[in-house]
């Protein structure tokens, strides 16, 4: 019985500490968790031009996984939707980096839960970093930047 006892006891702690375990990497490759780690995300913003751009109908997609955003660099023509997309198991968010507050774009994790999107249209070519403020800092970690281009006429 007290064996019993010892080995139920051994199996609710291990129970526990699985519980708490570290949140695993879900890259789709090791090839793309490369590339996301040698992205390097300027700490602002950088406009190259005042002219906006009307948005075009294309849309290009960011997955959100749990610790990484794939694509995590993009290069798109101004007036494309970036729709990112979350396909991990936790919350997170979209914060620009030069924008903590998220009021030019971006999303707070109370609404970026599993299973949901967020989009915004990218009107201006200009370089804009962001990253996920639960899994990443402005540097590392969760980040990901797109390059705006001025559309080609």
């Amino acid at each position: 019985m007290r064996n019993l006892i010892g080995i139920g006891a051994i199996a609710l702690a291990a129970a526990s500490l699985s519980a708490c375990a570290s949140d695993p990497d879900d890259s789709l490759s090791a090839a793309a968790a490369a590339a996301a780690a040698a992205t390097t995300i300027p700490l602002v913003t950088v406009a190259q031009s005042d002219e906006t751009f009307a948005a075009n109908g294309k849309v290009e997609r960011v997955l959100a996984l749990d610790n990484n955003f794939i694509q995590a660099a993009l290069t798109i023509e101004a007036g494309t939707e970036v729709l990112w997309e979350n396909n991990g198991r936790n919350d997170h968010d979209v914060t620009p980096v030069d924008d903590l507050d998220g009021v030019a774009w971006g999303v707070k994790s109370d609404v970026f839960v599993p299973k949901t999107t967020y989009s915004h249209v990218f009107e201006q070519p200009g370089t804009y970093a962001y990253f996920c403020t639960i899994h990443g800092t402005t540097k590392a970690g969760m980040v990901g930047t797109i390059v705006v281009t001025a559309p080609t006429r």
